[in-house]
This record gives C-alpha cells, sequence and structure tokens, in this order.
C-alpha cells in the first residue's frame, strides 16, 4: 500500500469511503466538507492509504500549534467492507506522529467515545475518580490505542449525547 496526502485528486475517492463504510456518521456531502473545511481553528491535514489508486482508509488531523498538538479527528480503515479503526490504521498513526515530530509538537490527542467503558450510559461523578477507575470491557479500539502509548486524560462528558462521554487520549512525543 502506498500513503497518499489527502488533497485535490483524491478528496472525493475518501469522501466516498468515508460515506460508504460509515454512512450513519457521514454522507458524502457532509464527509467532503469535513475533509476541506478551511474555517476551523486548526489547520486540517490527513492522509489515506490507497491500493490500486483507490482508498482503502484515511486519518484525518487538525494542528493545533499554539497548543503544539496534532488531533486526531477522524480515521478509518474499509477491511472487507468493514469499518475499522484499529492495526489496519497504523501506519497511518505513523505517519501523523512522523508528521507532528517534524513540526515539533509534543502531544498526539484523540478523543474516543466511551462504548463498552466503565464510564458508559451513565453520569459522570468525580472525573479524577473516574479516570483512575476506567476500565475497558474489552473494548478493541481503547486498548489498540493504549499499547499504541495513548493515555486517557480527562472526559467530555454528553459529547456524543446523554451519558455517552468522549475519553480524551493523549500520547507524548517527548520520548
Amino acid at each position: 500500500m502506498e500513503i497518499c496526502k489527502i488533497g485535490t485528486s483524491n478528496v472525493n475517492s475518501v469522501a466516498k469511503l468515508m460515506a460508504d463504510i460509515k454512512p450513519d456518521w457521514w454522507d458524502f456531502e457532509g464527509a467532503l466538507q469535513q475533509l476541506q473545511d478551511a474555517s476551523m481553528l486548526a489547520k486540517l491535514v490527513g492522509w489515506c492509504m490507497e491500493e490500486d489508486g483507490k482508498p482503502q482508509g484515511w486519518i484525518l488531523c487538525a494542528e493545533f500549534e499554539g497548543y503544539s498538538y496534532l488531533s486526531i479527528e477522524n480515521l478509518g480503515y474499509d477491511d472487507h467492507g468493514i469499518f475499522v479503526m484499529e492495526q489496519q490504521l497504523e501506519p497511518l498513526l505513523n505517519e501523523a506522529e512522523k508528521y507532528a515530530r517534524e513540526k515539533g509538537y509534543r502531544n498526539l490527542k484523540y478523543v474516543i467515545g466511551s462504548t463498552d467503558m466503565s464510564c458508559h450510559g451513565r453520569p459522570l461523578l468525580n472525573y479524577a475518580d473516574e479516570l483512575r477507575n476506567l476500565k475497558s470491557h474489552h473494548r478493541e479500539h481503547f486498548d489498540y490505542f493504549i499499547d499504541y502509548g495513548f493515555y486517557p486524560t480527562g472526559f467530555i462528558p454528553h459529547c456524543y449525547g446523554e451519558n455517552y462521554h468522549g475519553i480524551i487520549m493523549i500520547k507524548s512525543l517527548l520520548f
């Protein structure tokens, strides 16, 4: 597979992939807008993996220069028609990490939904206690990002709906 930067030559293909593989999250127009939205406070940068010129996976990041971090905004891979966000994307995670290090950023950030986590489906009480006692109930996506070097550092309560929280994950690039 070849890693390509998302740009004018492939943005439509990546948007189609996003809409095809996860239509409950994006339609084509919404995916295309997100991939090209220059009105964000951050600069967007992304990469895709292609096979025979066709995108198979992508990672879209936002650069927060002032805070010295690169934020993973969304990512996905088409594993024979199944949407996945784990090992298959490691080449793209490596590319994003390399880019962030080259820019001198100190952290990678990613927000993971609380599905299959100990905090899911209920209000968060004491955030420090919640973070200290956070458990994955065999959530492959969370466990993969832990193995990749990310650590849970906080919450965005109810960001995906009532009692459906975002878990803020950080990977330090200082080591």
